[in-house]
């Protein structure tokens, strides 16, 4: 995941899907008046390409950088398809009077009957320090747990990338523990988590 920083670490699991009885159809709005968020379209490919191929970043993510702006087609189904297949949720991060995108954010269900899921984002390197990060982790997990009903919301990110774990706790996760490293991560990671204020599940 990356904010205003490098990113956050999700892990990789067996992931299931949101209830059918449970809308996505609305988009979550953004109280602050500097952001808003949209459905991903052909023409975030561009934005989306110049964070991807952000070396930094891609280090901090475990992520491995495209080698062609080509690879925005794809990327950009996957999403849809996963959106579609309401496995994962995921928006495009607009400021107000502008139609570039600046980042995602979004949703991935990984127990339906445990009611988790996984929290990621990330921002342009250009538009860190801003408070985006803030807002819209905040709005995202208001919206996980008032909308979509989720009960738990989880993080892992990377012990050296103090940015992002201060966005984490800022926004209220709790480091619950560490995960060893692995031969598909060689570095240990930490876990955050979010659970649902009383007075959501009241």
């Amino acid at each position: 995941m990356q904010t205003q920083s490098p990113p956050v670490m999700l892990s990789v699991r067996r992931h299931t899907r949101i209830p059918d009885h449970v809308s996505t159809s609305t988009i979550p709005r953004c109280p602050a008046r500097s952001v808003r968020l949209r459905e991903l379209i052909e023409e975030d490919i561009p934005a989306w390409f110049e964070r991807a191929t952000d070396i930094e970043s891609a280090d901090l993510a475990g992520d491995p950088v495209p080698g062609s702006i080509d690879l925005g087609i794809p990327w950009l189904q996957r999403q849809r398809d996963k959106f579609r297949q309401k496995v994962a949720l995921r928006w495009a991060i607009v400021p107000i009077g502008s139609t570039v995108s600046v980042g995602t954010v979004g949703l991935t269900i990984m127990s339906d009957k445990e009611h988790t899921a996984e929290f990621g984002i990330v921002i342009a390197r250009s538009y860190w320090s801003k408070g985006i990060g803030t807002s819209v982790t905040n709005l995202i997990n208001s919206y996980a747990f008032t909308i979509l009903g989720l009960t738990q919301i989880q993080a892992e990110v990377l012990q050296r990338n103090a940015a992002s774990i201060r966005l984490l706790e800022k926004t209220g996760f709790q480091r619950m523990s560490t995960i060893p490293a692995t031969s598909t991560e060689p570095e240990e990671l930490f876990l955050y988590v979010l659970s649902m204020p009383a007075t959501s599940a009241a």
